[in-house]
């Protein structure tokens, strides 16, 4: 349940979550709501003193985020684009033939007709999604096997608010903008969700899982925070 809370004289959306666990963590997602996760023991007083505590952090990383989400993209040459974590610029080319193509720096879109431009760029991502993904799951998926679990199903979408998600039938769900990210996020992103067939909690043994498969997890797991 959404909840408007004002800290500092700052108005927030904000939601939170009581679960078994000794700590309380915030993050603020990609749809703006500062969710919290809380002890059961936690009182609301609790958690928004909590809040009021973290005050500037909270409004600090707040403010990115609403930036990052202005940005809106224009798709025209001379534009910021990422893929798997490198920096390009966009040159858009008026061609008989659409297609995309990567030469240096540059991210070269070429095109019928400029107003195809978004079109063409977002088909491109999921293409190259679905390529890069399985690649890079395959060896995970492999190294789960001693542990008898392997996905039901995986799928591809363009999530607000999460980078994955594991389902109790073991459908792993993957963020299409995953693809924009360091290979190493994207990796620590994927063996996250493969843990949760083992494990499907954040307890002690999904932890001790983790170190087990990735060992500088908690390195690219922090990255994510700043992308």
């Amino acid at each position: 349940m959404i909840k408007t809370v004002t800290i500092n004289e700052k108005t927030f959306n904000c939601e939170f979550v009581k679960a078994r666990r000794r700590s309380i963590t915030a993050k603020i997602r990609r749809d703006g709501v500062v969710e919290v996760r809380a002890p059961l023991s936690f009182r609301e007083s609790d958690i928004i003193s909590f809040l009021n505590h973290h005050w500037r952090w909270l409004v600090n990383h707040y403010d990115k985020m609403q930036n990052i989400d202005n940005q809106t993209k224009t798709f025209t040459s001379g534009e910021l684009h990422y893929y798997l974590g490198q920096q390009y610029e966009l040159k858009v080319v008026e061609s008989k033939k659409n297609s995309v193509e990567i030469q240096d720096n540059l991210l070269i879109v070429n095109v019928k007709s400029v107003d195809l431009v978004e079109i063409q760029l977002k088909k491109w991502y999921k293409n190259q999604a679905k390529a890069v993904f399985n690649e890079l799951l395959q060896p995970i998926i492999e190294q789960f096997e001693k542990y008898g679990v392997t996905p039901s199903k995986i799928g591809i979408r363009d999530m607000r608010s999460r980078w994955g998600s594991c389902s109790r039938k073991g459908n792993i769900s993957l963020n299409l903008q995953l693809i924009k990210l360091p290979e190493n996020c994207i990796r620590q992103v994927m063996i996250h969700e493969m843990c949760h067939l083992v494990y499907f909690n954040h307890q002690a043994g999904f932890y001790a899982l983790m170190e087990e498969m990735m060992p500088d997890w908690k390195y690219w797991k922090k990255q994510l925070k700043f992308l």
